[in-house]
């Protein structure tokens, strides 16, 4: 089985210099997001899953007319972190965004953990995590161990291929899931992903069981003007 992450094009964070919630896409965030859908084909895709946030739903476009997915499901869980502090910046100029996150960003990862935000992430893994083992339940992939790496029963007639639109911090719980690591603060300490990057999990049928491994990270190489390449 392979899973695809993608996470969305460029959001459109500044509107008349506020900062604003859920917005769209900017104009280079649509060509992302085309240029990305363009290297499915028609169909190849099992199913889609993706985040109803307008960045994430509008990166969606491209792939719904090109029919790439057989069947697309949008999943609140899928939702990016807002933690208060967060929530507290909208509205708020570039100046006041640019100087809260290169403080909260230069933490060490033991000051994050105990901060609101580190906890914060805690409980919003925790929920994506429940969420997405019920929805592989249904599809008949079950983790079986997690003791080493996380060992999965991949049933008869699952899905073949997944692909998920949504967001940096969700992607990173995703991630920490299948390849069984720690959740950390990777949303800008470790793998930050570019937008609509494809990063590829590929199931490996070992002894009794099944183990994803990493098979492509951050992959833009269809993004052939460097500009093209945000994060």
């Amino acid at each position: 089985m392979e899973i695809v992450l993608i996470r969305h094009g460029q959001p459109e964070w500044m509107l008349n210099d506020e900062y604003t919630r859920n917005p769209g896409l900017t104009e280079l965030g649509s060509v992302q997001s085309k240029k990305s859908a363009d290297q499915f084909t028609k169909g190849s895709i099992d199913q889609l899953w993706v985040s109803p946030l307008n960045r994430a739903a509008q990166t969606l476009v491209p792939f719904e007319e090109n029919g790439v997915a057989k069947e697309i499901k949008t999943f609140e869980w899928l939702k990016e972190m807002e933690d208060k502090d967060e929530v507290a910046l909208y509205g708020k100029s570039s100046d006041e965004i640019m100087s809260f996150f290169e403080k909260r960003n230069s933490q060490t990862f033991a000051e994050w953990s105990v901060s609101s935000h580190g906890v914060y992430m805690q409980d919003f893994a925790k929920n994506i995590i429940a969420n997405l083992e019920e929805e592989l339940k249904s599809l008949g992939i079950i983790c079986t161990d997690d003791s080493f790496d996380k060992k999965f029963e991949i049933m008869d007639g699952s899905i073949e291929n997944l692909l998920i639109i949504s967001h940096a911090g969700t992607m990173s719980v995703l991630l920490s899931y299948f390849l069984n690591m720690p959740l950390q603060a990777w949303t800008w300490k470790k793998f930050l992903p570019r937008h609509t990057g494809h990063t590829r999990l590929k199931s490996t049928a070992i002894s009794d069981g099944h183990f994803f491994r990493l098979k492509e990270f951050n992959n833009v190489s269809f993004l052939e003007n460097p500009e093209e390449q945000t994060y």
